[in-house]
Parts: C-alpha cells; sequence; structure tokens
C-alpha cells in the first residue's frame, strides 16, 4: 500500500542533501533529457507531496493548529526545556508577527504551492505524450487548491500565484476571491483524478478526495464569505459515503495504528516510513513531542526530551467518562506497560539504599496554570497516544520516524459534516437518524444522540472528541463560535484573532501584503 512512499523517497533525495546513492538524482539531470518517460513525469510530482510530509514536524501547520485550538498545550517541560515565549503567544492567541511557528505554517502551504507550480509548468511543457500527463496537472491543482484553502482559512488575504514564471511581486488576494478560485480548480479537475485511494495511487489527490474539499470549502462558506452553503457541502459528503469506497473501521483506534495504510477511512493520507521519512523535515514523530524520559522506556523508545506537548485540562475533562476515545488518544491516570502491569517509576533509595519506587500516575485535569511557565512536574498531563508507538526499539528522537501514516481526509469525518450540513438546515431529526453516526458513537462506547439531545453545541464535542489532533479544531471552532471563548490559559478573545497575523519575514520578502488587523510589527512602524 506504499508504494508511492518509495518514490517521495527517491523525489526527496533529487531536491534535498541526499548522499551517497547509486542511482544519479534527477535534480542533476538537464531538463531536456528528464521527461523522457511516463515514471519520470510521475516521479518529478512527487515533489509536492515530500513537501507535504512536513506536516508531521514540530513546528508545522499541524502543531500550530493543536495548540491554537482549545487541544493541546505546550508549557515548560520539568526539566527546563521550551523556555520559548512563541509557544505561550500560540496558547494564549497574542501573537507577535515573528512567532516562528506562524512562519513555517505559512512556509508549509506556500512551499507546496510553489512545488505544484513548478510541476504544472514542467509537466505541461514537456514533450512525453502519457496519457497520465492530464491527470499529473489535475493532481498538482487540486493540491494546491488544499494549500490555498488551509492558507485563506488562517490569514485570509495570502499572496496568489499559479504561474512558476510570473515576474514581480503576486498581487493579494482575499477570500472573496479565493473561494470560487478553489471551487472552479476543483470542479475542473476532478473528472481527471483517479476515482478513489489505491495501493498504485495511495498518498496522491483522488476525486474523493476533491469531494471532500468542496464538503470543507461549502462548509465554511458562511464564515469565508458570508453566505450558507450548507446543501452543497451535504451533496458533497453524499457523493463519498455513496460511493462504496469507505467505511467506519470496526474500532476507532484502527484508524491510527502502526500499519494504518489499509484502513477503510482513509481518504487522503500522507505516508510515512521508518525507513524513508526519518529525519526532522519530513517524518512524524508526535513521541519526541509528548513522552518523557519516564513515559519513553515503555515503548522502548530512546532520546525523547522534553515531554511538552499535553492535553488541554478542560479538554479533558470534556469527555463522557465512558468514551474509550479519551484512552484511545491519551495517557492519563494510572499508567500501565504494554503486557497491563502498573508502570512505577524510581523516587529515590531508603535509609539501605534500596531503590524506592511508586506507581506512575499522569494527572489530566487537575494543573496549575503557573506551570505554563515555570514547568510541569513529572506527572504533569496527558500524554499523545492516538498513533500507536512502534515498540521494536527504532524509534529515536529526531533520527527516526514512525511508520504510521496520517490520514488527513478521514471518513468519519464526511459523515459528521453531513450531520452538520442536514442540521444548519433545520434536519435535526434526519441528522439523528443516520446510521453510520450513530456507528461513530456506539463503537466509542456511547450511546446513539436523540434528535433532543443532538444540539450544535453537542456536535462540536463530538467532532473534536473524534477528530483530536487530525487538523481541524481551529476551523471547526471558529465556524462553531466557540475560537474566541475563554480555556485554559487563554482569556476570551479579540475579533481580530480569527486571523492569524502576517509573518514578518513575508511581508519583508512582498511589499504588497499588508498587516491583518489588530496586529503590528517593527515595519508598520517605520
Amino acid at each position: 500500500m506504499k508504494k508511492f512512499l518509495y518514490i517521495l523517497g527517491i523525489a526527496a533525495c533529487g531536491f534535498t542533501a541526499c548522499t551517497n546513492l547509486e542511482e544519479t538524482p534527477y535534480s542533476q539531470l538537464p531538463k531536456e533529457e528528464f521527461f523522457k518517460s511516463e515514471s519520470q513525469l510521475i516521479t518529478y510530482s512527487a515533489r509536492p507531496y515530500t513537501l507535504l510530509q512536513n506536516w508531521g514536524v514540530e513546528q508545522s501547520m499541524w502543531t500550530l493548529i493543536m495548540q491554537l485550538s482549545n487541544e493541546v498545550a505546550v508549557p515548560k517541560s520539568y526539566n527546563g526545556s521550551w523556555s520559548e515565549p512563541r509557544y505561550r503567544e500560540i496558547q494564549t492567541h497574542k501573537m507577535q508577527t515573528n512567532n516562528k511557528l506562524i512562519r513555517t505554517a505559512w512556509e508549509f502551504c506556500f512551499n507546496i504551492i510553489a512545488g505544484c507550480n513548478d510541476v504544472i509548468y514542467e509537466v505541461s511543457n514537456s514533450g512525453e505524450m502519457s496519457e497520465n500527463k492530464e491527470k499529473i496537472i489535475a493532481e498538482m491543482k487540486v493540491l494546491r487548491a488544499y494549500c490555498y484553502l488551509m492558507a485563506m482559512d488562517c490569514w485570509g488575504n495570502i499572496p496568489y500565484s499559479v504561474d512558476k514564471k510570473q515576474e514581480g511581486y503576486p498581487d493579494v488576494k482575499g477570500r472573496d476571491f479565493f473561494f470560487p478560485f478553489i471551487e472552479n480548480e476543483i470542479k475542473e479537475n476532478i473528472d481527471k483524478l483517479d476515482p478513489h485511494a489505491t495501493p498504485v495511487n495511495y498518498g496522491r489527490c483522488n476525486q474523493d478526495m476533491a469531494h471532500f474539499l468542496l464538503a470543507k470549502l461549502y462548509l465554511n462558506a458562511k464564515v469565508w464569505i458570508g453566505k450558507e452553503m450548507w446543501a452543497e457541502a451535504a451533496a458533497e459528503c453524499k457523493a463519498i459515503m455513496g460511493s462504496g469506497h469507505y467505511a467506519l473501521t470496526r474500532t476507532y483506534k484502527e484508524n491510527f495504528d502502526v500499519h494504518n495504510e489499509g484502513s477503510s477511512e482513509s481518504i487522503f493520507a500522507i505516508p510515512y516510513s521508518t525507513g524513508i521519512t526519518t529525519s526532522d523535515r519530513n517524518a512524524f514523530y508526535p513521541f519526541c513531542l509528548t513522552l518523557n524520559s519516564d513515559c519513553e522506556k515503555i515503548w522502548n523508545i530512546s532520546g525523547t526530551w522534553n515531554g511538552a506537548f499535553i492535553g488541554q485540562p478542560d479538554f479533558m475533562a470534556s469527555y463522557d467518562p465512558a468514551d474509550t476515545r479519551k484512552s484511545d488518544t491519551w495517557l492519563y491516570g494510572q499508567v500501565y506497560d504494554l503486557n497491563g502491569n502498573k508502570w512505577r517509576i524510581s523516587v529515590g533509595v531508603d535509609k539501605k539504599g534500596a531503590p524506592v519506587y511508586r506507581d506512575y500516575i499522569l494527572e489530566d485535569v487537575n494543573i496549575d496554570e503557573s506551570k505554563f511557565s515555570y514547568g510541569l512536574s513529572r506527572t504533569d498531563g496527558a500524554r499523545i497516544i492516538k498513533w500507536t508507538y512502534q515498540s521494536d526499539g527504532s524509534l529515536t528522537s529526531y533520527s527516526v520516524g514512525m511508520e504510521n501514516d496520517f490520514i488527513l481526509f478521514r471518513y468519519a469525518d464526511v459523515v459528521l459534516m453531513y450531520v452538520e450540513a442536514l442540521m444548519r438546515q433545520n434536519k435535526t431529526g434526519e441528522a439523528a437518524a443516520v446510521e453510520e453516526f450513530k456507528t461513530i458513537r456506539t463503537r466509542a462506547g456511547l450511546a446513539p444522540m436523540t434528535a433532543a439531545e443532538l444540539t450544535l453545541d453537542n456536535l462540536l464535542w463530538e467532532r473534536q472528541h473524534e477528530l483530536v489532533m487530525e487538523g481541524w479544531g481551529r476551523q471547526d471552532l471558529i465556524r462553531f463560535g466557540k475560537y474566541l471563548d475563554k480555556w485554559w490559559m487563554k482569556e476570551a478573545g479579540q475579533e481580530r484573532e480569527l486571523l492569524l497575523p502576517i509573518p514578518e519575514e513575508m511581508r519583508g520578502a512582498n511589499p504588497k501584503l499588508q498587516q491583518n488587523p489588530g496586529y503590528s510589527s517593527a515595519s508598520d512602524a517605520e
């Protein structure tokens, strides 16, 4: 199922500092000698997908969204690390224009957009007459549309460039421009894509992925352009649900197993591999971010050093006690080893010099806010275990990444989007009767919601508990009108916080960029 991942690895070596390869890196071949076969076209088109793998690194779009939402916090670790102010800024929504996490998220979007523009130009102008040439260009346009959607969501007014050969500074466009542009790009190219993910095209854009993207676009239309498009969102979800390509997995945890490329919920995934995506630039390594030196030993992991990513205490308190997704997602309370034995840690020695141990219990709810600045204790905070960690001794901090793929577009989200779109059209009874919505609840150990119980507030919590840390938290909170609410280490916010500040470095690179309202920077004072 990860055949395409090996193409990604080859492409990454062609554009980064890979050495000691027997093959000649493609980036060193003259272009006129490169585009001679279909396989070369496919290899070249893999470059933007390798950039997409930056999603899973420490300072990325993914970790930014987690911290901007009410899901995950990054207090100062008990070992004295994480003292930089940028984590506090994100948690409190008091962002500065030079915050590194915001800049790296911006670069994530626009590096992929630039990569797509490059592939579209080179493949369009190649002499190869492959039957897949049109499909490759369509993939790049849909992947570019995804990145423009994410950038438009976060920053509002952003640079517009679809031409590799464009001269001068890109013009800056707003959501009124980008919304129809994204919609048209997807609609004009969807029929040129493969119908769905297969072992051959796994990790590449497909028609169902495009329907998913349209559903997200329409679901957020009221926020982005002031227009309700609930019926259109429901229709895109229904297209996926009626395709027969997907089904809810028997258990929630199957979607996040070490070898999860066969998940029946995977519509569009980012492939990762211990053997290929191993650097801190394109690997997936939440174990580095959340496990401290006490916890890493459970999975035979070496070298984690901070353990600072924790579940926000009020988010942890929001789960129904019967919801099994809490224990499937978080390590909290009494900790056990992989054999079900209580995990114990050394706390010193007795008068005779013999070691003294005690049960290892992680506090998930009652954490003093001052510990954001002055440091967690060894047992403060629930740790992330949503993606199953390998226990074969292969995982090493910032050196070897995880085997798990990141399912970016998941079928359960489609079901929940469909339920929301029905509710927004005053069809709550019909929404509560959706069988797969009931299944999402029952596989988590919960009773299906009745129509009376299915309020928008309850649906938001259902989305958050099902999709926590999958990259939609900030967007959902804004759409449901909760993003400016008070939560752990964050006071009630102001409207300006609905957009992120334009990174200072990007404004220096393009004078057409204007800072979003409410944010000031050094360049504004000059």
